[in-house]
């Protein structure tokens, strides 16, 4: 009697767990499949704001230098970059994609240009690309000019400097303190030492160095006159003649390049997000 008693209280234990480990496999499995949920709305925007420099690779530091706090700043990788324009390209949720560029520090104009692809190929699927800025230098704009609508705080400036290259000579101190230098050379365009012996850019320097900084100019200027849809000239006339032409609107450097067609409206951050 008693065995029978008790085997009946081990099999209700039994079901019992069994009831209860059911219970908590099924709680699970509705967490981890809620949790899985897709939560972006069917009409997100994805926002773009790479920091630091733009670069090939990740820059690998020592441990030694993370201990006297010598790391190297800030950072994005360029094929991340590409590969969130692309994914969100791909996206059937993802309308819109957002620009903010005020942390971008440094990126070389094939860098920029390779991004500039990545931006075109997302437009060509009719989503809409908008940018916003307190100010852009040079670097910033030549991506904010890919957008469908770009935006600048009132307050702000689009600063477009043109190329340049900038050399220290030092042949009259190394004369004063009689460091001599004995120098073997071939050929026209051979200017690595000439800080070394000179005060000043020699023609042939300046002439070579006019070369390809004139391509690389053309380039930009060619590539941001197509997407804002001005006269390539439009550009060099904001950079050549900023002093006359911010004197026009009264020192106002927002408007004169709302003026000038760089930007498409001037507005705050707050009201940009508003949009």
């Amino acid at each position: 009697m008693i065995n029978t008693f008790w085997k009946g209280v081990t099999v209700l234990r039994r079901v019992f767990l069994n009831l209860i480990f059911i219970a908590l496999v099924v709680l699970l499995i509705g967490f981890l499949l809620s949790g899985s949920k897709d939560r972006f709305p069917s009409g997100a925007a994805l926002l773009l704001a790479p920091v630091g420099k733009i670069v090939e690779q990740s820059t690998e530091t020592l441990l030694v230098d993370r201990f006297y706090g010598t790391t190297t700043g800030a950072e994005t990788v360029l094929r991340d970059l590409i590969d969130g324009i692309d994914t969100a390209k791909n996206d059937p949720k993802i309308k819109v994609l957002v620009l903010d560029l005020e942390k971008l520090e440094g990126a070389g104009i094939s860098q920029l240009q390779e991004i500039g692809a990545a931006l075109k190929r997302f437009k060509a699927d009719g989503k809409n690309i908008f940018a916003f800025g307190d100010s852009y230098d040079q670097r910033q704009y030549y991506l904010a000019a890919h957008a469908d609508r770009l935006y600048l705080h009132p307050m702000g400036q689009v600063w477009l400097s043109g190329l340049g290259v900038y050399r220290h000579y030092f042949k009259n101190a190394l004369d004063k303190l009689h460091v001599g230098f004995h120098v073997f050379r071939v050929g026209t365009y051979k200017s690595a030492l000439e800080p070394f012996m000179r005060n000043d850019m020699s023609v042939d320097d300046r002439e070579s160095n006019q070369a390809w900084l004139t391509v690389l100019w053309e380039a930009y200027t060619t590539d941001v006159a197509a997407l804002r849809k001005l006269p390539a000239e439009r550009i060099d006339d904001y950079i050549n003649n900023l002093d006359a032409n911010l004197s026009e609107e009264g020192g106002d450097a927002a408007r004169l390049a709302l003026k000038s067609g760089l930007v498409d409206n001037l507005k705050t951050r707050d009201e940009v997000r508003d949009d």
